[in-house]
């Protein structure tokens, strides 16, 4: 009993030897130790960006539509990026309107471009813009008295950038808009996301004066905005080492159609599609984005095309890791289908 006592205390004593080598010195700075699960860091308006949901889901839009002649300003902080291996920036975005909306004899989507541009003067060109989505990509407004496929809650969408265009030592200045000549009102564009805010900095200006450009000189900061913010933000993701896996890709060929589905597995997936290729080095997605799984898609046959094709499936993470099945040969109309092939 005296040994088991004695052996234990000395075990102890290592332990707490041990911890106090450990212990950083006083004015010494804590060690540093990596994460198991990097995340990605946000620089916005709002440090909660769940607060952002005014608007894009449902409800009052209050008109905070992106269109054409409807362009979101935005001052955000000088950002420190260094430590970071990619830069995004993005915005939360819903409400896309179908072309008969709100009846649905066509739910064709409205078709439109939304850019979003980042410069460190309120002064926007081509060297600044970039290409964040495709409105039929976006979550659909609700009918009022019918359903409609792809509803959804408003979501992020993000774009990536090169660290030049994130300024360190100057504000970065964001606008976003949209070059299609539909967007004209609420009843026909997107809609951008918001959050309350009791800031009195004088950092959002919406410009009514575009026409399917961005906002330069004096007309960039058309009209202040106070109260509220735009959901358009900055996101810096480490370096890491997560993947995303396809699993379960399976392609059901039938005189009718095609049933696609999978499974994606991975650290926070945010989007997942579909894409084709004729040559298995050109890959051109061919869905809007799935937001949520379980994953199915349907195809008519020839909808795509009535010649042999390959199929893959994709998805992307919040870290913007993107993982792709292998692919699944659809043979050409009149020729005999394979059996369901799953992966």
């Amino acid at each position: 009993m005296r040994e088991f006592i004695l052996l234990a205390a000395l075990a102890w004593l290592g332990v707490a030897a041990a911890a106090q080598n450990a212990a950083p010195a006083e004015g010494d700075k804590a060690p540093a130790f990596a994460a198991k699960s990097p995340v990605p860091s946000y620089v916005a308006a709002e440090s909660n960006l769940g607060k952002y949901f005014l608007y894009a889901d449902g409800g009052f839009n209050a008109d905070w539509y992106v269109g054409y002649n409807n362009c979101w300003v935005i001052k955000l902080p000088p950002v420190a990026a260094g430590g970071y291996a990619k830069a995004f920036i993005g915005a939360k975005l819903g409400r896309a309107k179908i072309m008969s909306w709100p009846l649905s004899w066509d739910s064709a989507s409205i078709p439109g471009k939304i850019y979003l541009a980042i410069n460190s003067a309120p002064s926007f060109n081509s060297d600044h813009t970039y290409f964040l989505v495709d409105a039929a990509d976006l979550p659909r407004e609700p009918l009022p008295n019918d359903y409609l496929d792809g509803v959804d809650s408003a979501r992020w969408l993000w774009t990536e950038v090169p660290f030049s265009r994130i300024s360190s030592e100057k504000p970065n200045y964001m606008a976003l808009w949209s070059s299609s000549r539909y967007f004209l009102t609420s009843s026909s564009s997107p809609i951008v996301a918001a959050a309350k805010s009791d800031s009195t900095e004088e950092d959002v200006w919406l410009s009514r004066s575009i026409r399917g450009n961005p906002p330069s000189g004096e007309g960039a900061l058309e009209i202040p905005v106070s109260g509220l913010k735009p959901a358009i933000a900055i996101k810096l993701v480490p370096a890491n080492e997560y993947k995303v896996f396809i699993k379960g890709f399976s392609a059901e060929v039938g005189p009718g159609g095609i049933t696609a589905t999978f499974s994606a597995i991975g650290e926070d997936i945010r989007a997942a599609w579909l894409e084709v290729s004729y040559d298995k080095f050109d890959w051109q997605r061919v869905t809007r984005y799935m937001f949520k799984a379980p994953y199915f898609w349907n195809f008519r046959r020839d909808e795509i095309s009535r010649e042999m094709f390959y199929l893959r499936s994709a998805a992307v993470d919040n870290l913007e890791n993107t993982g792709y099945s292998m692919d699944i040969v659809i043979p050409a109309m009149g020729r005999a289908a394979p059996e369901e092939t799953a992966q």
